[in-house]
């Protein structure tokens, strides 16, 4: 994949996509009329306790030798959390995930769903039409929430640097990520069930 090579313009193609396969009544789920069916892969770790963990949304930070940046979880979790419940389309994609700082430090509680978030790239950044950069969405891709990492070589330490990257083009992957677990894994099944469903209500006219 060309954004896991270095190619963060794109994010962009992914959210697009995200955007026809998600986004309201004339996406591809709704139009196939599986957003009830389907029970999406969440990967998202806001519901944890932030003393315990030190993800954010569904990103972590990975430490390098030149400092920290930002990666999508894929298919990691932090150690001694329970994972999330699969939920349904509405709740997977509105439900708020990614927090972000203010003037007075970081706040955890998340005001930015996935939905806000694949909008904004696929809108404001290039997509299929273009909006005029929110001043927040355009903070947010800046955001390091407060977390900064020192290097030790031998006995030298760095100082300390904030985690690098837009932290918003990595929930995008990761968000990729859920989907395309979701449809691997759970579209099967929702299909299978659906099928059944025919068979037995056509038995039952005959």
């Amino acid at each position: 994949m060309r954004y896991d090579g270095g190619d963060e313009l794109e994010v962009v193609n992914i959210a697009s996509r995200l955007r026809v396969i998600l986004q309201g009544p004339k996406s591809l789920i709704g139009q196939l009329h599986l957003a009830k069916d389907l029970r999406f892969r969440d990967t998202s770790t806001h519901r944890l306790d932030p003393e315990r963990n030190i993800c954010i949304a569904n990103i972590w930070p990975q430490v390098m030798p030149d400092g920290a940046h930002w990666r999508p979880l894929l298919d990691g979790w932090p150690n001694g959390h329970p994972k999330p419940l699969p939920p349904h389309l509405r709740t997977w994609w509105t439900e708020p995930i990614m927090p972000t700082s203010t003037p007075d430090g970081f706040d955890h509680t998340p005001p930015y769903s996935r939905e806000d978030l694949v909008l904004s790239v696929a809108n404001q950044d290039g997509g299929a039409h273009v909006d005029q950069r929110d001043a927040g969405y355009d903070q947010l891709t800046r955001d390091y929430f407060a977390i900064e990492v020192a290097i030790r070589s031998g006995d030298t330490v760095a100082p300390y640097k904030p985690v690098q990257g837009n932290a918003v083009n990595v929930c995008i992957r990761q968000i990729k990520h859920e989907v395309l677990f979701t449809l691997s894994v759970d579209l099967p099944v929702a299909l299978k069930a659906r099928a059944a469903k025919a068979r037995r209500n056509t038995a039952h006219t005959l």
